[in-house]
């Protein structure tokens, strides 16, 4: 035998070996950087996986998982209520809900405190206490609230109050009578909502989680019965998602929703 000749064999099949394990890793490394799920490549433990992937907790991940149900709603109509209240030049419709504009701006004392902002405006918008204000869908001239049920935000329910600085314009509003409700069950937890958003490549390398909440969420269509499901909002730097509290789907958000 040429050993000689076996030696280079063996040292260029060993060579070959390392950079094809090279490129695995770096590989793996890449798949993981572009946040796309990594199989059995990911971490067991969610310290691990976000780290790993550079993505940072900005909240605590809620610990409870409440029973709740599945919500049947309808739009409530505005004829009647717009017709009680005084200062309103101009109203029109839009979708299920309505677009109002103030003759001249209010001025609002304490514009800052937005629930303050919201008493100022009763005498100007039926069913104002219905309402909690959401911080994270709001803006600079926009005051951006949701309709609660049992202390849940409403997530598809918006009221939005067009502002700049102490001085209101305007603003849009939907509302929803709740008609009943299903069966209660308990939710699954914010933990399994987050990993299902990880795993799927929603939340992505770098990034940063922001806001995990929970309340209930639907597509509003043209039908006069909507349906409302129990879901955990989740906000990160680059989207916001819904995640089915019951089955634990992704609600796929259309184009005119997105934020």
């Amino acid at each position: 035998m040429d050993w000689s000749k076996a030696k280079t064999i063996l040292i260029l099949t060993f060579l070959l070996l390392d950079l094809f394990l090279g490129y695995q890793i770096i590989h793996s490394y890449n798949r993981d950087r572009a946040g796309m799920p990594q199989g059995e490549l990911i971490p067991s433990s969610m310290e691990e996986l976000l780290q790993s992937r550079h993505i940072k907790l900005a909240v605590d991940i809620p610990a409870g998982t409440p029973e709740m149900y599945y919500l049947y709603v309808r739009f409530t109509g505005f004829t009647g209520h717009m017709a009680k209240l005084t200062g309103q030049s101009e109203t029109e419709s839009q979708g299920n809900g309505v677009i109002v504009t103030f003759d001249g701006p209010l001025l609002v004392p304490n514009s800052e405190d937005r629930m303050d902002l919201l008493k100022f405006m009763e005498p100007y918008i039926p069913f104002s206490s219905d309402y909690l204000y959401d911080t994270r869908s709001s803006s600079t001239y926009t005051a951006h609230y949701v309709q609660t049920y049992q202390r849940y935000p409403l997530f598809s329910v918006p009221m939005d109050i067009r502002m700049k600085g102490s001085r209101v314009f305007g603003y849009s509003q939907t509302h929803v009578q709740i008609i009943s409700q299903g069966n209660g069950r308990r939710v699954i937890p914010a933990l399994t909502a987050v990993r299902t958003l990880l795993d799927n490549g929603y939340i992505r390398y770098g990034e940063s989680i922001s806001d995990i909440s929970i309340g209930y969420y639907g597509h509003m269509y043209d039908a006069d019965i909507q349906v409302l499901a129990p879901v955990w909002r989740i906000i990160h730097t680059n989207g916001m998602q819904y995640v089915n509290g019951i089955t634990g789907a992704i609600e796929q958000i259309p184009v005119l929703e997105k934020k």
